[in-house]
C-alpha cells in the first residue's frame, strides 16, 4: 500500500531544506570565482589583459610593497578581461576574501579591480582601513582620476593614479581638492540655440521678424554649432539645438504678449547669470543668500501689498468689521508670539504666521460685500486674486568602497 509522509516527516524534510538554502550563500559567498580561484596573489599587480607594460607594472609594485612595508597594509592591483556576468561588487568581495588581502586581525587591504571589456572598476576595502578611505574618498579616486584616464585609453595612467592616491590615503593624507571643472562647449552651444530661439521668438511676436527668417537664420546657426562642438555625438545635437530654439521661441514668444511677466522673467534669468559670472571669475557666490533669500523678500512684498489692498477694500465696506478683524490679527500675533517664547526670534517667526492669518480674514470679510455696490466689485475681485497664486591573513570586507564605469 502506498503510504504519505506523515507531518512530522515534512516538517523534518522543510527544516532540512530551509538549513541548506540559507547555508548556501553562505558557503558561495566564502568561495572565489571559480575562473579566480586558478589566479594566485603571487605579485602585487596581476594583469590578465596585458595592458600594462613592464615599467608601469614594476613601478606600481615596488610601490605597494614599500607602503606595505612602513605600513602595513595590503593593496593589489588587478586588471581582467570580464567579470563574467557577475556584478563586480559581488565579484571584488568574493576575490578580495579568498585572497584573504590585509593582515589577519587587522584587515588592512584594499583591492583595485578592473574589467577591461566590461567598462567597469571597483575599489574594495577591507573593515580595517573604511575609515580611512571612506566610500566617499574611492568615489572620488574612481570619477576624478581613473575614469577620465580611462575613457582617453589611458589604463596605465589611470591605475598609477588610483595608486598614488590609495597611498596617500593610506600614509594619512588627503585628496588634493579637484578644480572647479570648465562649462562644456555642449553647454554653450545649447544655451545659445534657446537664447537664439529666446530672441526669434520675441521678435516674431512683437511684428519685427518674419517667420522665414527666423526659419533661415535658426538652420543656419544650428548647423554652425553642430560642426563647432557637436563631436562624434553630432547626430543628438542636430535634433537637440532645433528642439531648444523651439522652446525658446515658444516661452519667450508667449511671455511677451504679457509683458510685466516677460520683463520680470528677463531680469531674473540676467540676475542668476550675473551671479554665476561673480562665482566663476571673482568670488565664491552663497545662492542661499543672494537668490533665495531675495525671492522669499519679494514673495513677502507681493503677500504685503496684496493684504494693504485687501484691508482698504475691508475699510470701505465696512469699519466695524474692519476694527474686529484688525483686533483678531493683532490678538493672534500676541498668542502666537507668547506660544513660541523664544525671545525677539519667536516675535519675528510669529509674523508670516499672522500676516497669513490676516490675509485670510481680510479676504474673506472683502468677499462678502455683495453684488451691488462698486466697493463689493473690487474686493470680490482683491479676492479671487488672492486665492490664484599575496595573502595576507585578512580578507574582511563589509562591501566598503566605490564602483564606477567610463
Amino acid at each position: 500500500m502506498l503510504k504519505f509522509p506523515t507531518r512530522q516527516s515534512l516538517g523534518v524534510l522543510l527544516i532540512v531544506l530551509m538549513g541548506w538554502l540559507c547555508l548556501s550563500p553562505a558557503q558561495a559567498e566564502d568561495t572565489a570565482p571559480p575562473a579566480l580561484a586558478k589566479v594566485p596573489l603571487d605579485q602585487r599587480v596581476i594583469d590578465l589583459t596585458n595592458t600594462l607594460d613592464s615599467a608601469s607594472k614594476s613601478r606600481m609594485t615596488a610601490q605597494l610593497a614599500g607602503l606595505e612595508q612602513r605600513k602595513g597594509a595590503q593593496v593589489a592591483v588587478m586588471l581582467l578581461p570580464s567579470t563574467g556576468g557577475a556584478g563586480i561588487e559581488d565579484f571584488a568581495n568574493q576575490l578580495f576574501r579568498a585572497w584573504k588581502l590585509g593582515r589577519k586581525d587587522v584587515n588592512d587591504g584594499i583591492l583595485l579591480l578592473v574589467a577591461k571589456d566590461d567598462r567597469k572598476v571597483r575599489i574594495e576595502v577591507g573593515y580595517g582601513l573604511e575609515g580611512v578611505v571612506t566610500d566617499l574618498l574611492a568615489h572620488r579616486i574612481i570619477e576624478e582620476h581613473i575614469t577620465p584616464a580611462f575613457r582617453q585609453g589611458d589604463y596605465a595612467g589611470g591605475v598609477q593614479q588610483a595608486v598614488d592616491d590609495l597611498t596617500v590615503l593610506v600614509e594619512g593624507g588627503n585628496l588634493p581638492e579637484v578644480a572647479k571643472a570648465g562649462i562644456p562647449l555642449e553647454a554653450y552651444a545649447v544655451l545659445l540655440a534657446f537664447i537664439l530661439g529666446s530672441v526669434c521668438g520675441v521678435l516674431i511676436a512683437a511684428g519685427k521678424l518674419h517667420w522665414r527668417a527666423a526659419l533661415i537664420t535658426s538652420v543656419v546657426v544650428t548647423l554652425l554649432l553642430v560642426a563647432v562642438a557637436g563631436g562624434r555625438e553630432w547626430p543628438m545635437y542636430l535634433l537637440v539645438l532645433p528642439l531648444c530654439i523651439v522652446i525658446g521661441g515658444a516661452t519667450f514668444g508667449a511671455l511677451w504678449q504679457a509683458r510685466p511677466a516677460f520683463y520680470s522673467l528677463v531680469g531674473l534669468l540676467g540676475y542668476i547669470g550675473g551671479l554665476l559670472l561673480v562665482d566663476r571669475n571673482v568670488a565664491e557666490v552663497s545662492f542661499i543668500n543672494w537668490l533665495v533669500w531675495p525671492l522669499v523678500g519679494l514673495l513677502a512684498l507681493g503677500l504685503i501689498l496684496l493684504l494693504l489692498v485687501l484691508m482698504k477694500s475691508a475699510w470701505k465696506y465696512s469699519r466695524l468689521m474692519f476694527a474686529a478683524r484688525l483686533a483678531a490679527v493683532v490678538v493672534a500675533y500676541m498668542f502666537v508670539g507668547h506660544s513660541i517664547d523664544n525671545g525677539a526670534d519667536g516675535w519675528l517667526l510669529a509674523v508670516p504666521l499672522c500676516l497669513l492669518a490676516a490675509l485670510v480674514l481680510f479676504a474673506n470679510g472683502s468677499g462678502g460685500s455683495g453684488s451691488g455696490s462698486s466697493s463689493g466689485g473690487s474686493s470680490s475681485s482683491s479676492s479671487s486674486s488672492s486665492s490664484s497664486s599575496s595573502s595576507g591573513g585578512g580578507g574582511s570586507s563589509g562591501g566598503g568602497g566605490a564602483s564606477g564605469s567610463w
